[in-house]
């Protein structure tokens, strides 16, 4: 009577091991960046909310100023999800997991832009201020 396993058999479950990890290790290895540029989505609508806020309260203040403003208080919190050094906000940088800012005073408006993995734009958002009365 024979105990174990002859070489073979286990060279043949190698095999197969190997053959499901490297079907497997694309779509792992693509979630961990779907995950990164879904929390710049998050923020992205994170700072829409927050300048809707403040449109609301301070119908007079200038766009940019609202830009610049928001930037400074959602870092306080916020680090970019790609190097989880930098900030996440900002009023002038365009670089993979940044959400930029960009206040037009002329039209009353901030465009919010989020850059995900080679900073390509995932996710572009207008806020529009309310007509001052």
């Amino acid at each position: 009577m024979r105990k174990g396993f002859t070489l073979l058999e286990l060279l043949i479950v190698v095999v197969i091991i190997g053959v499901l990890a490297l079907i497997a290790a694309p779509s792992l290895l693509n979630a961990a960046d779907q995950a990164k540029e879904g929390t710049v989505k998050a923020n992205v609508s994170a700072a829409a909310s927050s300048i809707t806020s403040r449109f609301a309260l301070k119908t007079s203040e200038a766009a940019t100023t609202v830009a610049s403003t928001i930037a400074t208080q959602l870092n306080t919190d916020n680090k970019n999800p790609f190097d989880e050094a930098n900030d996440a906000f900002s009023t002038t940088a365009v670089t993979e997991g940044t959400v930029n800012l960009t206040g037009d005073d002329t039209n009353g408006y901030i465009t919010i832009t989020g850059y995900g993995k080679d900073a390509a734009s995932v996710i572009t958002k207008k806020v529009y201020q309310a007509p001052s009365n």
